[in-house]
């Protein structure tokens, strides 16, 4: 049995190497390939690319990249002739992964979309294209349910995957111990994205924001958690160049998140992490200013990130596009440092972010459909 997956980001080859782990669980035969990063390939991915420098994100960059996406679509139109997977599994990066869908219905090839795109922001439209052309939709967010269903797909809720890796919030005080940092002094733990657009983007004016912090406070210790896809090596030259000291950890994002007072995330995943570890953050994202034109004219929602939205209120400062300034992060983070522990009306409110995204064993839920549809489509072999 063969089963290709397609994952376009740091967070998307998370989920993915997961995946694959628990689907090995049922099957340790099965053969599996695709587009995928390190973590897909430690697991046993065959990677056909690894699209980690590649990730981009808004239409304006997308469209920069235009020839580059289509060429590969024409690839793995091929691949998936040649190779015959008995399923196709998706997970995330819409923009790619919706034409992908497309042609593997065309093929005749089973498809899985693992964390779909957000029809619940973009608009209903989203959902129809996917009902059309994929088997199983696999939601991750409980919004997602009622778009996708109207618009006539099989889709199933299995809970956010966060929820099994983060079953708990961790002490403070062990985290500190493990990293090196004292708990009794205020932590800033910088999370600054995954992609190499993001981390050109945004740097600057975070470095420039908790330099001034670190001056006006002596005792706040700086920590940096790295993605995967970031080089650290660059990132340590660009906090040299500023004459910042910065504690840089790489594969310990949830102990430096947990050793935080506060934390100044790029808005992803890492903002729900950090929710479920019960830690205050400061949100900052920007996009190409057409983009967010764009996207004020398509989204329908009244925040941008996935701890608000959730809760469906502002828990957590939000900087976006102009609002994203070095004055401003400065501003919303001062107050959330004044002493070392975790500001308790925060934490109250991030509390009930978990109680909204479901229960656990969302990988072993996925890949017990994934298994299925695949076992169903080898027992056709396609001929």
């Amino acid at each position: 049995m063969k089963i290709m997956l397609i994952a376009g980001e740091a967070s998307g080859d998370y989920y993915g190497a997961n995946l694959i782990k628990a689907i090995k669980e049922l099957d340790s035969g099965i053969e599996f390939f695709g587009w995928g990063s390190k973590l897909m390939a430690r697991e046993g991915l065959r990677v056909i690319f690894d699209p980690a420098e590649v990730s981009t994100v808004g239409f304006v960059e997308i469209i920069k990249k235009i020839n580059f996406f289509k060429k590969w679509l024409e690839r793995l139109e091929k691949v998936l002739i040649d190779e015959k997977p008995d399923c196709l599994v998706l997970i995330d990066f819409p923009g790619f992964n919706m034409r992908m869908a497309k042609i593997a219905h065309r093929l005749g090839i089973p498809c899985v979309y693992f964390i779909p795109p957000t029809a619940w922001a973009w608009g209903r439209g989203r959902a129809k294209k996917i009902a059309q052309s994929v088997d199983k939709v696999i939601s991750i967010l409980p919004m997602e349910m009622p778009v996708y269903q109207e618009a006539g797909a099989d889709i199933t809720f299995v809970g956010h995957p966060l929820l099994d890796v983060i079953p708990q919030a961790l002490d403070r005080e062990k985290a500190c111990e493990e990293l090196g940092l004292n708990a009794k002094k205020p932590v800033l733990t910088i999370l600054p994205g995954s992609r190499k657009q993001e981390i050109n983007s945004f740097l600057p004016l975070i470095l420039e924001a908790v330099k001034s912090l670190k001056e006006k406070n002596s005792e706040l210790q700086l920590v940096m958690g790295l993605a995967p896809t970031v080089d650290k090596v660059k990132i340590a030259e660009k906090c040299a160049t500023r004459d910042i000291e910065i504690k840089i950890i790489e594969g310990k994002t949830h102990e430096a998140i947990a050793a935080s007072t506060a934390c100044l995330c790029a808005g992803g995943t890492v903002t729900l992490e950090t929710a479920l570890l019960e830690r205050p953050m400061v949100i900052v994202y920007r996009l190409s200013n057409l983009t967010f034109a764009l996207v004020k004219l398509l989204v329908k929602v009244d925040f941008f990130t996935l701890p608000n939205l959730i809760l469906q209120k502002r828990a957590v400062p939000e900087l976006i596009q102009k609002e994203f300034t070095a004055e401003n992060i400065e501003l919303q983070l001062q107050p959330l440092l004044e002493n070392a522990e975790p500001d308790s009306s925060v934490v109250t409110e991030l509390k009930k972010v978990r109680a909204r995204l479901g229960l656990g064993g969302a990988f072993e839920k996925t890949a017990q459909i994934v298994w299925e549809v695949a076992s169903v489509a080898g027992s056709h072999n396609y001929k």
